[in-house]
């Protein structure tokens, strides 16, 4: 069954909330996504606030903290308006997964569903019908969850949703007295595929994994095809410290416990998180903002501190942000890291504050310091320098209080290469060597993609491709890549595959004349001595067969042997048996 393209609502809102928490978010290219959530339209306002809004944030222009470009599209027919699921993506699409329907007023929950938005078509379908759950699923059916920890691998088309919970919120036809339900299981979308596949097992027991929600969940290019990590989170009446991280091996779909080591946070639900690499894949550091604290009941605190955690070392890292404008404590935000710089979008702030309008921040991951405002040509590289990140498309440098931990330089050579505490025997990070992972970093740009690839060995080669369509504004001529680059590297591609192509006729060629010459010599030999020439050998250079007694005269042509160019040309006409 086809999917249906809805026609989206034509009355545009939400880019002027008083607040904003809950929400999807994605990062595309150089805009970011936001999806429904709860937002309120002003301080007093007590219901109602879940809603179905979409907006996008361009990062193509510089923009001040307190005027970001947010722009609302309208609003879309068919999805849901739900809080805390999570906006898959990957180069073309966004996929809505999850979330809560609203508790004010009560809204009963739909049949599960997952939507599609094609980004360059704009619109939005129920691709529900047309997945499937994979054969190795440890259920056959895929629920709707909320409040787990997603992530999206694009470069792989995958999506991950990792714990969560189901309750009456969630699930269609269960009561409000139904006690709600934790999960620890790891939800796989593959999205070019459109197939579910939900890993319930796995090392989830021998690792002790427990049921979570509201943490959150980053891809760290590591190992055969990246590790997954997970922080924070809990149930209702318990958290699952910092002080030990779950890691998911997706090449062997195994997890494993990670000690770390330094200060650590305090436990903590509902914070938000990014990765930057270090140029040369030696560091992976994870930026980890806010969050909430909910014990004791009805006194929670929201934090407003900011961590490191730096991988493969795994030690966490507190940033001092004394004396610098940070934003107020929230919990239930998302980031995005464009290049050095991470995004904050909204979140809850308690009762402190009447309204967090925008509620748009921006932390230089370079500089591990709060900012006014987005700068776009620090996120866009400079002077040719597009390759110097592994995450985004900027030259992010690691910052010097990271480098005092692990050593090194702003551009990576870390000479802390191993977990800092002693790692699970089983663990992809044990070696203290990235592995086989080739991992391709998406370089978007107005008149194309500069995508980067680091190897296992170090070595990085980078490849540009002309995207069908230019995007808006952004950076001046230092940003932009040089035609003369690209047309001379689409050139020297095109000569690389026609050599190969001319390699592979070739070869093929002196196989078809090596028959001709079999079947020549076939037919000098009569009937009664058929024996293939390949069976018996053949000498090219003396024209003699072994075990054969011949002349040059019987493997020749006759003078109508075909040229390789004519073979090329003409391959039905040339490469055919002439007998004489």
């Amino acid at each position: 069954m086809k999917a249906q393209a809805l026609t989206p609502r034509t009355n545009p809102t939400g880019a002027d909330a008083c607040l904003r928490w809950s929400h999807q978010s994605a990062l595309f290219k150089d805009t970011i996504y936001i999806y429904g959530g709860q937002a309120k339209g002003s301080s007093d306002q007590d219901s109602g606030t879940w809603n179905n809004n979409f907006l996008t944030l361009s990062l193509t222009d510089d923009w001040d903290a307190g005027s970001p470009p947010l722009k609302a599209l309208p609003q879309p027919n068919g999805p849901p308006a739900v809080a805390n699921g999570y906006l898959w993506h990957n180069n073309n699409n966004l996929y809505l997964y999850g979330g809560l329907f609203s508790d004010k007023p009560v809204t009963k929950p739909t049949a599960f569903s997952i939507w599609k938005y094609d980004i360059a078509a704009g619109e939005w379908s129920d691709i529900t019908s047309n997945t499937s759950v994979s054969s190795d699923s440890g259920s056959s059916q895929i629920q709707r969850a909320a409040e787990g920890a997603g992530i999206s691998v694009p470069q792989q088309n995958k999506g991950y949703y990792f714990g969560g919970h189901l309750d009456a919120y969630t699930t269609e036809g269960w009561s409000i007295q139904t006690a709600r339900v934790y999960l620890k299981s790891l939800l796989e979308f593959d999205m070019e595929k459109n197939v579910f596949r939900n890993i319930t097992e796995h090392g989830l027991e021998k690792a002790g994994v427990p049921e979570r929600a509201d943490g959150v969940l980053l891809f760290v290019p590591w190992g055969e095809e990246g590790i997954l990590v997970a922080l924070g989170g809990g149930t209702n009446d318990t958290f699952s410290q910092l002080n030990i991280v779950d890691v998911y091996d997706i090449s062997k779909t195994q997890w494993t416990k990670q000690a770390t080591d330094g200060p650590t946070p305090k436990y903590r639900v509902n914070p938000c998180a990014a990765i930057a690499s270090a140029a040369d894949g030696s560091s992976h550091n994870i930026y980890f903002f806010g969050g909430q604290n909910l014990v004791p009941y009805a006194e929670q605190k929201q934090y407003d501190d900011s961590w490191i955690l730096t991988i493969p070392s795994f030690t966490w890292i507190q940033v001092n942000t004394s004396g610098q404008n940070v934003p107020p404590a929230r919990a239930g935000h998302s980031c995005e890291m464009y290049g050095g710089n991470m995004i904050v979008i909204g979140g809850y702030v308690g009762q402190e504050l009447s309204c967090d309008s925008p509620g748009i921040y921006v932390f230089n991951a370079s500089g591990a310091s709060w900012t006014k405002g987005f700068v776009a040509s620090t996120a866009k590289g400079n002077k040719g320098e597009m390759n110097a990140a592994l995450v985004g498309p900027a030259e992010y440098k690691v910052p010097q209080i990271v480098i005092n931990v692990i050593g090194g330089d702003a551009y990576g050579g870390a000479k802390v290469t191993k977990p800092a505490r002693t790692p699970d025997e089983d663990s992809p990070v044990a070696s203290g060597k990235p592995g086989d992972y080739k991992y391709t970093t998406i370089i978007p740009h107005p008149t194309g993609t500069i995508a980067t690839i680091t190897h296992a060995d170090g070595s990085v080669t980078t490849t540009t491709s002309i995207g069908g369509s230019g995007g808006s504004g952004g950076g001046g001529s230092a940003s932009t890549p040089k035609i003369g680059a690209i047309v001379g590297g689409a050139i020297g591609g095109i000569a690389c595959l026609v050599l190969l192509v001319l390699l592979g006729a070739y070869i093929w060629y002196r196989k078809k004349i090596r028959e001709l010459r079999e079947a020549s010599a076939n037919l000098v030999e009569g009937n009664g001595k058929s024996k293939r020439l390949s069976e018996a050998g053949l000498n090219e250079n003396s024209g003699t067969l072994g075990g054969i007694e011949g002349n040059e005269s019987a493997v020749e042509l006759q003078g109508e042997e075909p040229s390789f160019w004519g073979v090329l040309l003409s391959p039905r006409r040339s490469l055919r048996v002439v007998n004489h």
